[in-house]
């Protein structure tokens, strides 16, 4: 390999890392300081437009999904594709949802972040993995996603259709309520692809698979808590969405842990190995 061409990939991966700390700096400021300032404001105003269970489902899509698939890049990325991938998966589906509901923001919002993410895949030591299949399908986290589709599906397209009636969009104005109303359809449709996602077991599927189960549960949480508020799963739904993303971790964790040798295995394999040589 030619000097150049070492010179080269040293700066793209440079600038790999670089345009990852700032996507993952500004989703943080984004998603986890808008979050925690409307609530802010819902405690004190009680509006009835914006209230934590929206809030909180854009920040698990945005903080959770796409943010924390950007900020696992910052650490040995060439194992961790699949957070690149979640945060694709999550942009999409926050596109699809802004453009079926009829909302502007979400949309524009996706289109400028999915340059951006496309930016990061170009710059991605690993680029060439991002659209292969992983190791093989995990059936139990591909029976959950299945499993939690066709709700997820339902609940999405009760939402599109009060966003599509919510009143006229605009692009940064004051239109909140239509615009979390997709920003909800959004997060369940990117619960169950990065479910998917985790099950096809890509290159760090243990981030996404954690990523889904997290956002899952925050759901259902808020969902218990305020059942009465617009876009609340209510208590029964919520409480089984929240099982659903603790059982989906459990099942991704068991299987990662039954398909990773122990210490004491993998030094009596290399001793075994060591006795057959010749």
């Amino acid at each position: 390999m030619s000097q150049a061409s070492i010179s080269a990939g040293s700066t793209r991966r440079r600038a790999f890392f670089i345009w990852a700390a700032i996507l993952s700096l500004v989703f943080g400021l984004l998603f986890i300081g808008v979050t925690a300032l409307t609530i802010g404001m819902w405690l004190a105003h009680q509006d009835a437009l914006t209230t934590p269970v929206s809030d909180l489902s854009f920040f698990a899509l945005g903080a959770i999904i796409i943010g924390m698939g950007f900020a696992v890049q910052l650490r040995v990325p060439e194992r961790k594709i699949a957070g690149v991938q979640q945060a694709v998966l999550g942009i999409l589906a926050l596109g699809v949802a802004g453009l079926i509901g009829n909302r502007v923001e979400p949309l524009v919002g996706s289109l400028v972040f999915l340059l951006a993410a496309a930016i990061l895949v170009a710059l991605h030591p690993a680029r060439r993995e991002f659209f292969k299949l992983g190791q093989g399908l995990s059936a139990p986290l591909a029976a959950l996603s299945i499993l939690a589709a066709v709700p997820a599906v339902v609940y999405a397209a009760s939402m599109l259709v009060l966003a599509r009636h919510a009143g006229p969009s605009c692009f940064f104005g004051r239109c909140p309520y239509g615009d979390r109303l997709a920003e909800m359809a959004a997060l369940a449709l990117a619960i169950v692809l990065v479910g998917m996602l985790a099950a096809l077991k890509t290159q760090g599927w243990r981030v996404a698979a954690r990523s889904a189960g997290a956002s899952a549960v925050i759901l259902g949480l808020v969902s218990i808590v305020l059942p009465n508020a617009p876009g609340a799963l209510g208590p029964a739904w919520g409480a089984l969405t929240a099982t659903w993303g603790v059982l989906f971790v459990v099942a991704a964790e068991w299987e990662a842990r039954q398909r990773t040798p122990s210490v004491g295995q993998s030094q009596e394999a290399k001793s075994l190995a060591s006795s057959e040589r010749p």
